[in-house]
């Protein structure tokens, strides 16, 4: 699928750039990758803040207790 492309002006700190540059891609298509895994990481994280809200509004606040007893055992 070909998107269509928009010129924009963008300042980036040096060593991001320096870094950037070494890859084998263009620094235009790696700038659009990251900016689309940054887009979908926003996305995600509103859509699960979503999804806790109405489980709260459904079920009640999480048993804060009860998570630490978890996070312990996780360690």
């Amino acid at each position: 699928m070909i998107t269509a492309k928009r010129k924009v002006s963008v300042s980036l700190d040096e060593d991001l750039v320096e870094e950037l540059e070494q890859e084998d891609q263009g620094l235009s298509a790696q700038v659009n990758q990251a900016l689309r895994a940054e887009l979908d990481r926003r996305r995600r994280n509103r859509l699960l803040v979503e999804l806790l809200d109405q489980l709260d509004a459904e079920h009640g606040p999480v048993d804060e207790p009860l998570v630490q007893t978890y996070v312990e055992l996780l360690q």
